[in-house]
């Protein structure tokens, strides 16, 4: 049916779709770059798949794509559906031949070995568009709630940090999940989380990042693509460039979060989840129970601080030492 509202409106640029293919590293690999522009506005990059098993970003990318074409006010919308496409090939999570964590490796280096190679032409391909702001997709596990996550400036310093830091905040809000902080920043530095794609934009080039998570490793699954495509769209929705918002993820928990390592077991055996993700508890609530293959109760995990698990670890077996569950955590509680 023709929407005569749309079809009247001629001050609305009619967005337009390109497709090009970015030849990246030394393998030459083809990876898509779907753009939508509707005229003045604001530039934004989203990109999924950069660890390849982890595909839920692909399938909101691709239900987003049509959506955009009809509904996209203004601005630009760079989507990138797989920064990783021989991970997502072989069900890999790293870069297949070098076994590099693409994630931990920007800005790249040109000369360096292929993965390496591979960030170099991810990282200034997006460069070069510019992004006002930029979305990256991920998947945590099966068991999890989705939310957004944030990085922490640590290469930055005083009103630069904070209000690169707030305009990040901003768009984990606009996207209707959780909101996360990362690791403590000790532990970031660590694990070279300012050298993961969002981080390093957001430290290097000074343009506020999210990172989105949802859904299970490995396929697509309907209920985790909706909820980020509509996280996505609420965070377009925020910079004028849909004309709806989506309501709020229903698992959605107010107030400002980190993510770290839940309880560690300390005996090996089965673990026997006591707790749902997402469900606010006190500290030293119990929270999962190891097992022996003889039916005895070996060991009880309790909360170590207030707040929630937000996924629990993909394994039945755990041996000593090993986090049983991402936990958020709350100085409030």
């Amino acid at each position: 049916m023709l929407d005569l509202r749309r079809a009247l409106d001629y001050s609305r640029p009619v967005p337009s779709r390109s497709h090009a293919l970015l030849q990246a590293g030394p393998r030459a690999l083809d990876l898509p770059v779907l753009s939508i522009r509707a005229g003045a506005g604001p530039t934004v990059v989203v990109t999924a798949n950069i660890h390849g098993d982890e595909c839920t970003g692909i399938g909101a990318i691709l239900q987003l794509l049509p959506e955009l074409e009809d509904q996209l006010l203004g601005g630009t919308v760079h989507l990138y559906p797989s920064l990783n496409p021989e991970g997502l090939e072989q069900r890999s999570r790293r870069v297949p031949g070098d076994d590099q964590d693409l994630n931990r490796l920007f800005p790249g280096d040109a000369r360096g070995n292929p993965s390496e190679r591979l960030a170099q032409a991810i990282w200034e391909d997006i460069k070069a568009k510019k992004p006002d702001f930029l979305i990256d997709l991920h998947t945590d596990a099966a068991s999890a709630i989705p939310y957004a996550l944030l990085d922490r400036g640590i290469q930055l310093r005083g009103d630069t940090r904070r209000n690169l830091e707030q305009r990040a905040l901003t768009l984990a809000m606009a996207s209707g999940l959780t909101i996360l902080e990362e690791y403590p920043e000790d532990r970031y530095r660590r694990y070279r989380l300012d050298r993961a794609l969002t981080g390093a934009i957001l430290n290097r080039l000074q343009v506020p990042t999210v990172t989105l998570e949802a859904g299970p490793r490995l396929y697509l699954e309907e209920g985790s693509v909706a909820t980020l495509k509509a996280a996505i769209k609420g965070i377009l929705f925020s910079h004028g460039l849909l004309p709806e918002a989506p309501l709020p993820h229903p698992s959605r928990i107010l107030g400002r979060w980190r993510r770290d390592a839940g309880p560690r077991a300390g005996v090996a055996g089965i673990l026997v989840p006591l707790v749902r993700p997402g469900v606010i508890l006190k500290k030293g609530a119990p929270v999962a129970e190891i097992w022996s293959l003889t039916g005895e109760r070996l060991e009880q995990l309790v909360a170590e601080a207030g707040g929630f698990v937000v996924s629990l670890a993909e394994r039945s077996h755990v041996v000593a030492g090993v986090p049983v569950c991402t936990w958020a955590f709350s100085e409030e509680l």
